[in-house]
């Protein structure tokens, strides 16, 4: 005669091998859930430095193409990259939008500005 605990761990077996498979897509969808928010993170970081490339390059007076070039090398392809002349001051939008690493490909939109004065003799106003 079997003891009851052989049993039971007979009718258990299948259990673990279900409760493994439901763990791990727990995690995967977690791992992926993190990678995307540091991706997001990356790309507003990159959107910042980028808007202070091109407001950096702008107030030292070059061109429209020089600015958004400066932007654009910083803040990597794609998006757009806007600049404006209130006065004394020139302000760099760089906006872009960025696919997660999620299932569906949703994307996010990132947005960063920056500021500068325009330089004594550089024709900013």
């Amino acid at each position: 005669m079997r003891s009851p605990s052989a049993e039971r761990l007979r009718r258990d077996a299948g259990s673990v091998t279900a409760e493994l498979a439901v763990g791990l897509v727990g995690v995967v969808l977690g791992l992926a859930l993190v990678l995307s928010v540091a991706v997001a993170a990356t790309a507003q970081v990159t959107a910042v430095l980028g808007a202070g490339a091109g407001a950096r390059a702008a107030a030292r007076g070059e061109g429209g193409g020089q600015v958004v070039a400066a932007a654009r090398a910083v803040a990597g392809p794609g998006g757009a990259v806007s600049v404006r002349t209130e006065g004394d001051l020139v302000r760099v939008v760089v906006e872009r939008r960025v696919a997660l690493p999620l299932p569906g490909r949703p994307a996010v939109s990132v947005r960063a500005s920056a500021a500068a004065l325009a330089e004594a003799g550089t024709g900013g106003g």
